[in-house]
């Protein structure tokens, strides 16, 4: 049985992203599919609150590919920030490290359990598309809440339940293909508000809007088998699922919605 608890199972998690492969595949299938060709990762950036001044931290940093369009801007050009990526993976690191030598970031490996940082450090604290892989979110945001100034702004990215998850859920339903359902996911669009408000003074939500097009199925297969969630899924039902998705397909396209935003939260 595919197991959906798993997205908050650090073991797997930290193997999981012990390199960029996994990610650098899903990333590949929004870029070539996407309808919206602002792009998620570039719309993230531009609601950026950045001033001349201030001190940033991102959790689950990744490959930091957000901070190639910081690098590139020429809005940003003689900012003196000081920006703070991490990631509580050593490979994410190690790539970070490779990725961004001599750029005036630092880079460390953080646990969002345990910020190594004194309280009300940072201006402007991110966390994007990690959340939900953190098994006690509410102690989580907490150590976030700690280590932002006052007046200081915590943006989060994440996915909702209505988008591609469900999407592959129903599809797995309908071929009897057995899962445990992702009710347990620590942190979606649907419960991100009701968390937040715990920690924060005040909570916003901001929707991107999008949907893939996808005319070669198999990338889609290829995606769904790189998901943390999806680890233990049975590598023969790839043809099934091949077969079901391109009978799926409407003048040439499998549609598949997106459900993707982000919050913004702030400390008083």
């Amino acid at each position: 049985m595919v197991d959906i608890d798993n997205m908050s199972n650090r073991s797997l998690v930290m193997e999981q992203y012990s390199s960029t492969n996994n990610l650098e595949l899903r990333k590949s299938l929004h870029e070539k599919y996407s309808v919206n060709k602002l792009g998620f990762q570039r719309w993230m950036f531009e609601q950026y609150p950045f001033r001349t001044k201030m001190k940033v931290l991102e959790l689950g940093s990744g490959r930091g590919e957000l901070w190639n369009y910081y690098l590139e801007s020429d809005v940003l050009q003689g900012y003196e920030m000081e920006i703070t990526l991490s990631d509580f993976s050593e490979g994410m690191v190690d790539h970070l490290r490779r990725s961004f030598p001599d750029r005036g970031m630092a880079v460390e490996k953080i646990d969002i359990l345990e910020i190594p940082f004194e309280e009300e450090t940072f201006d402007l604290i991110i966390a994007n598309s990690m959340l939900y892989h953190v098994k006690d979110i509410d102690s989580a945001l907490s150590e976030v809440r700690r280590v932002l100034k006052k007046g200081g702004l915590f943006y989060c990215a994440t996915s909702g339940m209505n988008g591609m998850i469900q999407y592959l859920y129903s599809a797995l339903d309908e071929l009897g293909i057995p899962y445990q359902h992702g009710s347990n996911l620590s942190f979606t669009l649907q419960n991100g508000m009701e968390l937040l408000k715990k920690q924060f003074d005040r909570v916003e939500r901001r929707d991107y809007e999008d949907a893939l097009a996808i005319d070669k199925v198999e990338d889609y297969i290829d995606y769904i088998y790189s998901m943390t969630s999806l680890q233990g899924l049975d590598p023969k039902k790839y043809n099934v699922l091949l077969d079901h998705f391109n009978t799926k397909k409407e003048k040439g396209f499998l549609r598949i919605p997106k459900e993707y935003g982000m919050f913004v939260a702030g400390k008083q």
